[in-house]
């Protein structure tokens, strides 16, 4: 009876073995790249697998293509709308797939892009720049929004990587989705 309890503990043990090693390489795998998923973290942002569309890729340093460098600074927050959009409005505090590209408002000199991280990004509006909590909502899925955002609604005094401490930004924000 002992060798029949060895036998079927043996047994489990291996099989154990052998799925907890397949579950492991799996998520290795997914981690690493071997999976068509893309798991790249950008602050608050996590890549979808879709990609946004031209000029939502352009090179840090550029100049963003359409914009007027303002000389003076931005007094308040000014949203407009570049395209309406036809699907669910977004709310305040709900996670947004977006395209986006930032400037700097002074200069018109591009800082970030979704693009640069692999393509449009996951946010929860909670967990950005007030700008952004502030100008998205309102919006629908499918538009595009261009954000002049004062430096007291961006990052204040701080320096924030190539963004100089009281700094205006511009941002064009394409949301493809929403949830919340």
């Amino acid at each position: 009876m002992a060798l029949g309890k060895r036998f079927f503990a043996g047994f489990g043990a291996a099989l154990f073995l052998v799925t907890s090693s397949a579950l492991t390489i799996a998520v290795i795998l997914s981690q690493s790249g071997g999976s068509n998923s893309n798991s790249t973290n950008t602050n608050a942002a996590t890549s979808n697998s879709t990609t946004c569309p031209s000029g939502y890729d352009v090179a840090d340093g550029t100049k963003l293509q359409g914009y007027t460098p303002q000389a003076a600074a931005i007094p308040h927050l000014e949203v407009a709308d570049m395209q309406a959009g036809t699907g669910a409005v977004i709310k305040s505090g709900a996670t947004v797939v977006a395209c986006y590209v930032g400037a700097l408002a002074k200069t018109g000199v591009v800082f970030d892009t979704s693009g640069a991280h692999g393509g449009p990004a996951t946010f929860s509006l909670s967990s950005v720049i007030q700008g952004w909590q502030l100008g998205i909502p309102g919006m629908k899925v499918g538009g595009t929004r261009e954000l002049l955002i004062p430096a007291t609604l961006a990052y204040g005094s701080q320096k924030v990587g190539s963004i100089p401490a009281n700094s205006d930004l511009v941002f064009y924000v394409l949301v493809l989705s929403t949830k919340g």
